[in-house]
């Protein structure tokens, strides 16, 4: 039996709109280009680069839609109640200061099938992500990150 995935209402609706985009791809775009390829092709698909990449891909992205067909199956979504704004969890929004810089930043802890460390949503199971875990407003944390020793101090936590 396959494992249940907690996932946030928002990360759920992210890799929905992700599947249905590759499975577009899938489905729709490439089979479309993959006819235009044969047709100036000859035949000959050995020396058909275009053909050759877009069977790659198709291939490529057959598995990722598997993926993410499994993930949302057994996505047990973590509902608005089990957000705390007490202490550090799972879909927390939590408002940072380096205690050394005093820069300020915000992360939103997530599941790791969430993560997206562009838009500051940083997984639970990283080290800064296990740091906070569990504190509450106020508190300090130490990091211990590639470069050294960070502590932060949580000046707010939030629902995410």
């Amino acid at each position: 039996m396959a494992r249940e995935t907690l996932l946030t209402r928002e990360g759920y609706e992210r890799k929905k709109a992700e599947l249905e985009a590759k499975e577009r791809r899938l489905y729709q775009e490439i089979p479309a280009l993959l006819a235009q390829a044969k047709e100036h092709s000859g035949g000959d698909f050995r020396e058909n680069k275009e053909y050759l990449y877009l069977v790659e891909e198709q291939e490529l992205l057959e598995r990722e839609v598997r993926a993410l067909r499994e993930l949302l199956a057994n996505a047990r979504i973590i509902s608005e109640d089990e957000i705390r704004t007490d202490e550090v969890g799972i879909g927390s929004r939590v408002i940072l200061k380096d205690i050394e810089t005093g820069e300020e930043w915000t992360v939103t802890l997530v599941p790791p099938a969430e993560v997206d460390l562009l838009e500051g949503r940083i997984g639970i199971d990283s080290p800064v992500g296990r740091a906070l875990l569990t504190h509450g407003k106020g508190k300090q944390v130490v990091v211990q990150a590639p470069a050294g020793k960070i502590r932060y101090e949580i000046l707010g936590i939030e629902r995410g």
